[in-house]
C-alpha cells in the first residue's frame, strides 16, 4: 500500500541519529504486491531580515522483483537564514534483499549519513545480515536478523555541552567491523489499531560487548478510516562509547496523520 506522509508534528528528527532504524521502513507482505512506499517533502521560504529557506523530504520504498526484494531511503533537511547554516542532515540508504520468500534471507546494505546538529559530520556504512523469518502473514510479521557491517565515522564537537568541551576540539574519526543483530515485528492488532517494533544491538569485536550501542523503536497506529491513520513513535539509542562526549542517550518522538492511498 503506498504510503503518503501528510501532517507531522516533530520533535528531535531522526537523521540526528546513529541508527536508521532501517526495520520502520516500508515492508511488502502481500506477496501480489511489487512496490510500496511513502514521501513527504517540505519547503518554506520566508522574507525576513535576510531570506530564511528550510528544505525537509524522506522518503522510503520497497520493490520486489522475482524473488528479490529493493529498499531506498532517504531524508534530506536543511535551513538557512541568509548565509548562514543553520541546521543541515539526513541519510541515503539502500538495502537489497535475496531469496525473498524463503526463512532465510540475505539482506546487503548501505547508507551514507550526516547530523550537523548532533556534530556527526559524516557516516558511512556497508554491512550484510542472515534474516530469518520467524512469521509473516497478510496482517504482518516477525523477524530477527545477524551480520556484520564496516562503519566509518568523522565527529566534531558541535553537539557537545560547553561544561564536557576539552581544551583541544580536533575533528575525530573511528573505523570498525562491528557486529549488528536486530528483532523486529509488524502487525495488525485489530482492523484498526498497528503495533511495530523493533530491537538493534551493535557492538565492535575489539572486545565484544564492552561498549555496545543499543536501539529501540515502537510505533502505535490507528485508523480511522481505510486512508487515514495516526501513528505515534519513540525511538531512542543508548551508545556507550560516543566518540565524542554528546550524551550517551539519544531520543526521538514523532507522531504523523497518514494518508494512504
Amino acid at each position: 500500500m503506498k504510503k503518503f506522509l501528510f501532517l507531522c508534528f516533530w520533535l528531535p528528527l531522526i537523521a540526528q541519529s546513529q541508527l536508521l532504524f532501517p526495520e520502520s521502513f516500508v515492508v511488502i507482505f502481500d506477496s501480489t504486491r511489487h512496490f510500496k512506499g511513502s514521501v513527504a517533502p517540505s519547503l518554506e521560504i520566508k522574507t525576513q531580515r535576510q531570506l530564511y529557506v528550510e528544505i525537509t523530504n524522506r522518503a522510503d520504498m520497497a520493490f520486489r522483483f522475482k524473488n528479490h526484494g529493493i529498499t531506498v531511503a532517504n531524508k534530506f533537511e536543511l535551513t538557512r537564514d541568509g548565509d548562514q547554516t543553520i541546521l543541515s542532515g539526513g541519510f541515503i540508504y539502500g538495502k537489497f534483499k535475496t531469496f525473498y520468500d524463503n526463512p532465510f534471507v540475505l539482506e546487503h546494505y548501505a547508507q551514507y549519513q550526516w547530523a550537523e546538529a548532533r556534530g556527526l559530520q559524516q557516516k558511512v556504512a556497508l554491512g550484510s545480515n542472515l534474516r530469518y523469518k520467524l512469521f509473516k502473514s497478510q496482517k504482518g510479521g516477525a523477524f530477527a536478523g545477524a551480520g556484520v557491517f564496516y562503519e566509518y565515522e568523522l565527529w566534531n564537537y558541535r553537539g557537545v555541552p560547553e561544561d564536557r568541551l576539552p581544551t583541544e576540539t580536533p575533528n575525530v574519526e573511528n573505523k570498525k567491523l562491528k557486529l549488528n543483530v536486530y528483532l523486529s515485528t509488524k502487525r495488525d492488532l485489530s482492523q484498526k489499531i498497528r503495533f511495530e517494533g523493533a530491537i538493534y544491538f551493535q557492538d565492535d569485536f575489539e572486545p565484544l560487548f564492552e561498549n555496545p550501542r543499543w536501539a529501540g523503536a515502537i510505533a502505535l497506529s490507528y485508523s480511522f478510516t481505510e486512508n487515514i491513520a495516526f501513528a505515534v513513535n519513540l525511538q531512542t539509542i543508548y551508545d556507550y562509547a560516543p566518540l565524542v562526549p554528546v550524551d550517551k542517550l539519544w531520543f526521538n518522538t514523532f507522531s504523523a496523520l497518514e494518508v494512504t492511498f
